[in-house]
C-alpha cells in the first residue's frame, strides 16, 4: 500500500507542475498576478500617510512612555501608603497596651484588654504577651504554643530596640496566617522584660488591597526583604509575574526603575516597586503593558490628521481593487461551479482566458474536479446500484428463510394441545414471524438501507392482533419517519416483547392498545398504553425487552396510568432526524 500511495503523490506533483508550468498558469506581464497588483494599489496609497505617522509619532513616544512610567509609580506608592498605615495602626496600639501595667504583668484583666483591643481592630487575628524567655503569659484568644523561643519572628522583635514586622506564620490561636508585630518591653535599665505581639492578619490585608485595587485594576503584591511574598491582591498573578530575586538583599532605589514580565497566558506585563518604611517590605505595583502604554497610540492618532485620509484612501484603493482584479473573477467562477453543481460538467468557462493567472488556473483546476466528479458519479452509481441489488436479494433470501421456519414451526405446533406450552410455541412462532416481517420490509425499500418507522408499527400491529392469543386491537400513532437498518429488527422485537409479556392481560381477555413511535432531535421516542396491563417489575427489568431496549442504547419505563390502565415508554438515540415532533405523554 505505502508504494502506491508514494506514486499517487508523485503523479499528483507532476500533474500539478504540468498545471502551472502551462500557458494559462504563467504571469504575462509584472502585475498580472493578484497578489503584486494588491500590494502595489496599497503601498501607493498607505506609503506617504505610514511615513508621516512614524514621524509624528516618534516625536511624541519619549514623552507618553514617561508619562506611563509616572502613572504606574503613583499607584505603587498608593498602595504602599495603605500598607503603611495598618502597619503604624498595629504599632501605635502596642504601643498603647505596653503602657497598661496590668498587660505588661500579665494580671487578671490582661485577657479581657487584649481581647478588646483585638476585637477592635479589623486586622488583628490576635494578641499576646510574651516573657523574656519566650513564654507565652497572656492572649486574647487562647493558643496551643506556650513557647515561641525558636520562632525566627522572635529572635528580630528582641534584637531591636522599636516595633519589628515578622512572618508569615501560622496563628497557634487564630488558627490563621498572619504576620507578627511583635515590641519588646524594656525595664527602665535597659533589660528585656519581654514583648507584645500582634498577628495581623494576611487574609485581611489581601482583602484590603482587593477593595482597593481590584486584580481587573491592576496586581499588587508585598514583598519581605527576603523576597518572600506577604500580601497580594491576587496571589496567581503576582506569583508568575514578579520575579523573587528582585526584592532580596537589602532595599535599594528600585522605585526609579520599571521591569517587564509575561504571564502564563502570554499577556505582557509592566511593573514598578515602592519601598515601605520599616523591616525593607517593598510593594510592587503591575498593570498589562497594552493597558499602560496602548493609550499612547490612541492619543498620537488622534492628534494627527491623517485618520480621515487614511480611511477614505484605503477605502477606495481596496474598493477598485478588489472589485476589478477579485470579485469579478470570483463571481464568474461562482457562477461556473453553480452549473457544475446543476450536472452540466461538460461547461467550459471560456472566459477565464482573460482573467490573471490564479484565477486562470484556479478555473482549469475546477474545470478538471468537474470532469473526475462526473466519473466518480458514474463508478458510484453502479456501485451503489449493484450494492442495493445485493441488500435486497439478502434480505428476500432471509425472508423466505425465516418464513419457512415459521411453517415448520406451525406444522410441528398444530399438534400440541392448548396449554402452556401451546402458548409458548405462539409467541416463539410470532417472534421468528417478526424478524420475517423486518426483512420482508427491507426488501420491499427502495434502497434497503432504512425503514420508515410509521410502516413498520403498523405491520408489526397488525402481525400482533393476528396471532396473539387473547384478542387484542393496536392502534398506531407514528411519525412518517426513517429508521437506520441496524434499529428494525432490536425494536421490533422489543416492541413484540412488551406487548406479549408486559401489555396483554392475564389469563385470556380482550384489551385495546395505543402503539406511538415519534422521532425528534436524534432521539426516537415510543409509548404503548395498553387498558389491561401488568407488570412484574423484576421479571421485566430482566426479560427480553429490557435487553433489547439496551441494545438500542435507552431504556424502558412503565407505569400505571388512569382508570388501571398501564403506560410503557422509551426513549432511544437514532441518527436519522424525523419528521414529526414527540408527541405528549400519556395522561
Amino acid at each position: 500500500m505505502e508504494p502506491t500511495e508514494a506514486e499517487a503523490a508523485r503523479a499528483r506533483q507532476r500533474e500539478r507542475s504540468a498545471l502551472f508550468a502551462t500557458a494559462a498558469g504563467q504571469p504575462r506581464s509584472l502585475f498580472d498576478s493578484v497578489r503584486r497588483r494588491l500590494v502595489l494599489v496599497v503601498l501607493l496609497a498607505l506609503t506617504p500617510i505610514a511615513l508621516l505617522n512614524v514621524i509624528q509619532g516618534a516625536a511624541q513616544l519619549a514623552a507618553a512612555e514617561s508619562a506611563a512610567r509616572q502613572r504606574l509609580l503613583q499607584h505603587a506608592v498608593t498602595a504602599a501608603a495603605s500598607l503603611q498605615n495598618i502597619l503604624v495602626s498595629a504599632e501605635n496600639v502596642l504601643y498603647a497596651l505596653s503602657n497598661v501595667e496590668e498587660v505588661r504583668a500579665a494580671g487578671p484583666s490582661c485577657i479581657a484588654t487584649l481581647r478588646g483591643a483585638t476585637v477592635s481592630l479589623p486586622f488583628a487575628a490576635n494578641i499576646g504577651v510574651v516573657d523574656a524567655a519566650g513564654v507565652v503569659t497572656c492572649t486574647a484568644l487562647p493558643a496551643s504554643v506556650r513557647n515561641v523561643s525558636d520562632e525566627p519572628w522572635w529572635s528580630t522583635a528582641i534584637a531591636r530596640p522599636g516595633f519589628s514586622i515578622g512572618g508569615p506564620m501560622r496563628s497557634p490561636g487564630a488558627d490563621t496566617t498572619v504576620l507578627v508585630g511583635a515590641l519588646p518591653l524594656r525595664r527602665s535599665d535597659g533589660r528585656l522584660e519581654g514583648a507584645l505581639a500582634m498577628g495581623i492578619e494576611l487574609g485581611w490585608l489581601d482583602n484590603l488591597l482587593k477593595q482597593q485595587t481590584p486584580p481587573s485594576a491592576g496586581i499588587v503584591a508585598v514583598f519581605s526583604q527576603a523576597g518572600e511574598e506577604l500580601v497580594s491582591n491576587s496571589r496567581a498573578m503576582s506569583a508568575a509575574l514578579f520575579d523573587r530575586e528582585l526584592f532580596r538583599g537589602p532595599l535599594l532605589p528600585r522605585g526609579t526603575a520599571l521591569h517587564e514580565s509575561t504571564d502564563p497566558s502570554g499577556t505582557r506585563w509592566t511593573f514598578a516597586t515602592a519601598p515601605l518604611d520599616r523591616d525593607g517590605l517593598t510593594v510592587a505595583f503591575a498593570l498589562p503593558s497594552e493597558q499602560l502604554f496602548g493609550w499612547t497610540f490612541v492619543t498620537i492618532a488622534a492628534s494627527l490628521a491623517l485618520p480621515a485620509l487614511i480611511i477614505a484612501l484605503s477605502l477606495v484603493a481596496l474598493w477598485v481593487a478588489v472589485d476589478r482584479v477579485i470579485l469579478r473573477w470570483l463571481l464568474y467562477l461562482r457562477r461556473v461551479t453553480a452549473v457544475y453543481a446543476q450536472g452540466h460538467y461538460g461547461f467550459r468557462p471560456t472566459r477565464l482566458d482573460a482573467a490573471p493567472s490564479e484565477f486562470r488556473v484556479l478555473g482549469h483546476a475546477v474545470e478538471n474536479m468537474a470532469f473526475a466528479v462526473r466519473q466518480r458519479d458514474a463508478r458510484l452509481r453502479e456501485n451503489l446500484a449493484e450494492k442495493t441489488a445485493l441488500v435486497r436479494e439478502i434480505h428476500h433470501r432471509i425472508k423466505n428463510s425465516l418464513q419457512v421456519v415459521v411453517s415448520l414451526l406451525s406444522l410441528y405446533g398444530s399438534g400440541i394441545a392448548r396449554g402452556e406450552d401451546r402458548r409458548r410455541f405462539d409467541q416463539l412462532r410470532l417472534r421468528v414471524n417478526t424478524l420475517a416481517l423486518v426483512h420482508r420490509i427491507l426488501y420491499e425499500a427502495s434502497d434497503g438501507s432504512q425503514v420508515r418507522l410509521r410502516e413498520l408499527m403498523g405491520e408489526l400491529a397488525s402481525l400482533i392482533e393476528g396471532n396473539a392469543d387473547t384478542s387484542v386491537r393496536i392502534a398506531v400513532d407514528a411519525d412518517d419517519a426513517r429508521l437506520p437498518t441496524d434499529m428494525a429488527v432490536p425494536l421490533a422485537l422489543m416492541m413484540v416483547e412488551v406487548v406479549l409479556n408486559l401489555a396483554l392481560p392475564a389469563g385470556g381477555g380482550s384489551t385495546e392498545m395505543t402503539l406511538s413511535g415519534h422521532l425528534a432531535d436524534q432521539r426516537l421516542h415510543l409509548g404503548l398504553r395498553s387498558a389491561a396491563g401488568r407488570v412484574d417489575e423484576d421479571a421485566a427489568a430482566a426479560g427480553l425487552a429490557a435487553g433489547f431496549a439496551s441494545q438500542l442504547g435507552g431504556s424502558l419505563a412503565w407505569r400505571e396510568g388512569a382508570g388501571g390502565s398501564l403506560i410503557i415508554s422509551g426513549d432511544f438515540p437514532c441518527r436519522t432526524r424525523g419528521m414529526g415532533q414527540p408527541a405528549p405523554p400519556f395522561a
